[in-house]
């Protein structure tokens, strides 16, 4: 994989993480206000992994 390869890659994978994050936010939220308010689910379902594909 050459330079140019490698930086369209990258390119890819940071517009793919910034269309992410208000989604992950919103979650970081939600568990911030449910350790706050004692209501923390002990054994939640996993998260899907992120598709880097």
């Amino acid at each position: 994989m050459n330079l140019e390869e490698k930086k369209k890659e990258i390119e890819k994978t940071e517009v793919r993480l910034k269309k992410e994050m208000p989604r992950i936010l919103r979650e970081i939220a939600v568990y911030e206000k449910s350790l706050k308010d004692g209501t923390l689910i002990t054994n939640p379902k996993p998260a899907p992994q992120f598709n880097l594909d």
